[in-house]
């Protein structure tokens, strides 16, 4: 994550008339911190420096920040995932240990068909392959 990706959170959270909360600050300093966590990681994560705060404020505010366009949210099964990212992306979901990985858009080709693009708008695809992760293939002895 580049050094200004927390300048350039700000400004779209202005740009899209959003407030710059000690709250919203924070939780973008813990998304840049932790790999996709889910909302309890954050709230789990954030105990020690704001013992205050509650669960229900941590998911509202990824809730804001998702609406205005500065987190993205990932569900898997009963459970979200979360992420501040600069370059659209791909993610590989581990079905074992539910770990979820950025993939390059280069690694991963999705065309649109054009009678798609016509009847839709501007078509962004995001694709998540599931399958099992290489740490939880080896503890299973599955060498593919």
């Amino acid at each position: 994550m580049s050094p200004g990706i927390i300048d350039t959170v700000i400004t779209r959270i202005k740009e899209r008339g959003g407030r710059v909360t000690v709250q919203r600050l924070a939780i973008i300093n813990v998304l840049m911190r932790l790999d996709h966590p889910t909302a309890e990681e954050i709230y789990q994560f954030m105990q020690a420096d704001f013992p205050t705060l509650s669960f229900t404020t941590v998911y509202n505010t990824l809730k804001s920040l998702k609406e205005l366009g500065v987190v993205h949210e990932y569900h898997q099964d009963e459970r979200s995932r979360f992420e501040i990212s600069e370059i659209p992306h791909h993610h590989f979901q581990c079905l074992r240990c539910d770990k979820l990985t950025d993939i390059s858009p280069e690694k991963i080709s999705v065309t649109p068909d054009p009678e798609l693009e016509s009847e839709f708008g501007p078509v962004e695809a995001k694709v998540i392959l599931q399958g099992l992760c290489k740490d939880c293939r080896e503890e299973t002895g599955d060498k593919h």
